[in-house]
């Protein structure tokens, strides 16, 4: 085993030994690894996504019931999509993670723990605090069991590990359901990284075409992951083109297939929305000051903006009883504004711990003997 090397004060470095000071002066500087650029499409992507999703929650007339407004309404009913903005941009940053990294499927643990421990505790504080409000609702507010009555250990346990789509269940945060298609994408990438990104695009087309396939067999429907497929290989797309790794013709040739199957599987508003993250990713080459921060807390805001809502809408039409149209707008534009603020203080102490802690400690470099 080579010896430690540690900082040493001038007047220490004759006690080395001579073998071990020529060595140590004539060894080459270490090289630590590059650090990737900053991508400044994917914040402004990831905030875009988020407030998209935020906006259609609060204005589709059943999460804030005491405040729906048509106008509003309509102006976001395409909120939705925003999930589909999350899919592409997993399809590219996912496996942009591990370029560089001599990834083999020897190290598939190692790799699905990293993303576990970046993905699951955010998401389980957010769970435990929904229940905490389910608890408050139905113990204190309503004197009963109207959301914790058919609370289980096995609907707890399946919420966890996002398996319910394999249960009889429901989830108790509808917006797991998109977290247990990204582990099935995680598993995917896992699995076959290497054919998908090191090789010939053939193995891209027909690994990500097989996914397409499967979701037309029989019993497949717990498995998100093959009917979104499409749109993860849509930002796969778009990271093989950052990598310069395909011609303009045979990357607007598999654009072209993935948006059509994407079209077919999921609609056409769907396919467009695919086809426009996957480009902008390598378009938006500028940084924009009030999407970058927000994108940042993108899954803080995914994660909590329905609790933090609904219990503001709670609050304020106590204070602003919503009779007209234009104290709804205002209601509603406040529970947005303290659904951003909330999951900027969840991003500061729940996300931002775990953050650090998936992406592992970083390379010091050798200070001089």
């Amino acid at each position: 085993m080579a010896p430690t090397l540690l900082p040493l004060r001038g007047d220490a470095a004759p006690l080395l030994p001579l073998a071990l000071r020529s060595s140590t002066a004539d060894a080459p500087p270490v090289a630590l690894p590059k650090p990737k650029p900053y991508l400044a499409g994917l914040d402004a992507l990831r905030a875009i996504a988020a407030l998209s999703v935020c906006l259609y929650h609060c204005t589709d007339g059943i999460m804030l019931p005491k405040l729906q407004l048509p106008v509003a309404q309509r102006a976001f009913a395409n909120g939705y999509l925003g999930v589909d903005i999350f899919f592409v941009i997993s399809g590219f940053i996912i496996p942009y993670s591990l370029i560089g990294k001599g990834y083999r499927v020897a190290g598939f643990f190692a790799y699905l723990k990293k993303r576990a421990v970046r993905i699951n505790p955010p998401a389980y504080v957010s769970l435990l605090l929904i229940l905490g409000q389910w608890f408050f609702i139905d113990k204190v507010i309503n004197h009963n069991s109207h959301y914790t009555g058919a609370l289980s250990l096995g609907q707890l346990v399946n919420n966890l590990l996002f398996t319910i789509p394999f249960t009889h269940y429901a989830w108790i945060s509808t917006l797991f359901w998109t977290l247990a298609i990204e582990f099935q994408f995680y598993i995917f990438i896992g699995l076959f990284f290497n054919r998908l990104f090191t090789h010939k695009l053939a193995w891209f087309v027909g690994l990500y075409g097989l996914v397409a396939l499967a979701a037309l067999l029989p019993g497949t429907q717990a498995i998100g992951f093959l009917h979104y497929g499409a749109l993860f290989a849509l930002g796969g797309l778009a990271l093989l083109w950052q990598q310069q790794r395909l011609t303009r013709p045979a990357y607007v040739a598999a654009l072209l297939v993935f948006g059509g199957l994407a079209c077919w599987q999921l609609g056409p508003y769907a396919a467009l929305v695919g086809l426009g993250t996957a480009l902008a990713i390598n378009a938006i080459t500028f940084r924009i000051p009030f999407l970058s921060a927000l994108g940042k807390i993108s899954f803080s805001l995914y994660l909590l903006h329905g609790l933090v809502a609904t219990t503001a809408e709670f609050a304020l039409v106590r204070l602003l009883p919503p009779t007209t149209d234009v104290r709804k707008a205002l209601l509603i534009a406040a529970c947005v504004v303290l659904a951003i603020a909330g999951s900027c203080l969840f991003y500061q102490l729940v996300e931002k711990p775990f953050l650090r802690l998936a992406s592992g400690p970083r390379p010091q470099p050798l200070r001089a003997v």
